[in-house]
């Protein structure tokens, strides 16, 4: 009988858990959030089908040095929502390099199909910008490597996510704007989680999704005298010349004050705090030194800069 190497896929299909799930169990150690019951189920198989660990450790040693640094867009995303991430981008390729890390970007309006592309790359890790949860499975099967999210809401606790602590900014918007129902300026972000996330605050005719065809003055006229949260540095630049400043605060991520107009309230969440804490995160993991928390979430709040 012709021996045959017993694969990840095989101990997968004899526990009834998924290959990215032994992947972790196998190459992660206790650092993934996987319960103790799976971990015994997956080592117990991985024992008695004779599965050879030394794959592991040669995975190891031929290690690329690269990770790839994903911006997922829509149709219809403004130079707004672009020039933010493409900023994000760049601040994180800068951590990374300075960590020993080079990074290849790659830009997708449709990521599912776009996978086959990430994967010829031989990456270390990969950090997804705006995922849109929907796809959360399709573009994680298959793909044995760190994922990081940033900017999105997944709520899976095998996978980390970074973002901006939205509850407690839109909390501390509403008290510098000294109401408890202002409207919201957005741009179109894929999560589709993150979306629904703002009706928990805002009623939906209340919230504007900014987008190559959204009318802003309109919206705008319509809530005169009223007062509003912005997220998006561009967009609120936008907002500043259509509506007074001081009835608006801006959630900005660029890290520059300078650019909105004097006496205006602003709450950061800078790019390069989000940058810096993903590559410390990607470090970590990559070293196979990660402790995730119980859900696996990194929120940040505001800054003063």
């Amino acid at each position: 009988m012709e021996y045959r190497k017993i694969t990840m896929r095989d101990i997968a299909k004899d526990c009834g858990v998924s290959v990215a799930t032994v992947s972790y169990v196998l190459n992660h150690s206790e650092r993934e959030k996987i319960s103790h019951e799976t971990r015994l189920k997956v080592l117990e198989a991985a024992t008695r089908l004779h599965y050879e660990p030394h794959c592991v450790r040669a995975a190891k040693k031929t290690k690329t040095g690269l990770i790839g640094v994903i911006i997922n867009l829509k149709e219809t995303n403004t130079i707004g929502k672009k020039i933010l991430y493409y900023d994000l981008a760049a601040e994180l390729s800068n951590q990374l390099r300075a960590r020993g890390y080079e990074t290849i970007l790659i830009t997708t309006k449709n990521l599912p199909q776009d996978m086959g592309v990430v994967k010829k790359h031989s990456l270390d890790a990969v950090v997804m910008i705006d995922t849109d949860n929907r796809m959360f499975r399709k573009i994680t099967t298959g793909c044995y490597v760190p994922i990081l999210f940033l900017d999105c809401m997944i709520i899976d606790p095998l996978f980390c996510e970074i973002r901006p602590n939205y509850d407690s900014l839109i909390a501390q918007a509403k008290r510098l704007l000294k109401t408890e129902h202002p409207f919201l300026l957005t741009e179109d972000f894929c999560s589709q989680n993150l979306m629904e996330h703002f009706l928990q605050y805002f009623s939906s005719n209340d919230i504007f999704i900014n987008t190559s065809s959204a009318d802003l003055p309109e919206f705008l006229r319509q809530h005169e005298g009223q007062k509003g949260i912005v997220i998006g540095d561009m967009l609120g630049i936008q907002a500043q010349k259509l509506f007074p400043c001081q009835d608006l605060v801006i959630c900005a991520g660029l890290g520059n004050s300078h650019i909105f107009s004097p006496g205006s309230q602003i709450l950061h969440v800078p790019n390069k705090t989000k940058a810096v804490v993903a590559a410390e995160i990607l470090q970590e993991m990559l070293l196979l030194d990660y402790q995730a928390g119980s859900s696996n979430r990194i929120l940040l709040d505001s800054e003063q800069l």
